[in-house]
């Protein structure tokens, strides 16, 4: 808890056995946390075997998919169970995640600062090589936000799989203003595996022509978000 605010960390994972043991260890860990969702989103891995051993000794709650139902799907079933005023939402594929991370997050959006927080990925191990280039930071899965803020979206939220980030960054964007600009932070010592890092060459390719297909299939779907946010970037600038 922080900030009076009960905080639900939720993780969807999908075939990451070589992380997700860490990931939720770290988060069961961590003091600030209230709540920890993880959804299994129809692993064919031994993800399955290891959160189920977890589990069997440090309750949290834990949804496994028998199929594949997307990233966003995932998140969103965890949403509705969340039982948090903040949600914290933590990719599966991290290395080094720690409890301080978890506090950076939060603790502008409990202050008032914010109503969404982005979390950077920074690391010495870990240097900004990626086809995603300077989006790279506004797509990243840390990210802290009001569970009421999120509600309106819900459904939306759903089907858009990889384009979900996309989605929450063009949706609270339209709804902000000078003083409740989204917010990225470092989170230092945090290292994101690449797909080029998990996957032969020719399926890291295919992986990340489907993320970037349906980023832009999410961009085109919501246009009247794309319109607002240039709205309110041209109502800032006059202001």
């Amino acid at each position: 808890m922080l900030g009076g605010n009960k905080i639900t960390s939720v993780v969807s994972v999908y075939n990451e056995e070589k992380t997700v043991k860490s990931v939720v260890y770290s988060l069961l860990n961590c003091v600030y946390i209230d709540e920890l969702i993880v959804v299994n989103d129809g692993s064919t891995d031994n993800t399955s075997k290891i959160l189920n051993q977890i589990v069997l000794t440090h309750p949290f709650q834990y949804v496994e998919f028998n199929k594949n139902r997307g990233k966003s799907y995932a998140m969103t079933a965890g949403v509705e169970q969340a039982k948090g005023d903040v949600i914290v939402f933590i990719d599966a594929d991290l290395i080094g995640l720690n409890c301080n991370h978890i506090k950076k997050l939060v603790d502008p959006l409990v202050n008032g600062n914010t109503r969404m927080v982005i979390g950077r990925r920074v690391s010495e191990t870990n240097p900004k090589i990626d086809i995603t280039g300077p989006l790279d930071d506004w797509l990243g899965g840390e990210r802290a936000v009001y569970k009421e803020d999120l509600m309106p979206i819900l459904d939306e939220m759903k089907e858009t799989k990889f384009g979900v980030e996309t989605l929450l960054n063009l949706y609270f964007k339209s709804k902000s203003n000078k003083n409740t600009k989204t917010l990225i932070v470092d989170l230092e010592g945090l290292v994101h595996i690449r797909k080029y890092q998990k996957y032969k060459w020719n399926q890291a390719v295919f992986n990340y022509s489907k993320s970037a297909s349906q980023i832009i299939r999410t961009v085109f779907v919501n246009y009247f978000l794309v319109g607002m946010v240039v709205k309110n970037i041209f109502l800032n600038i006059r202001g």
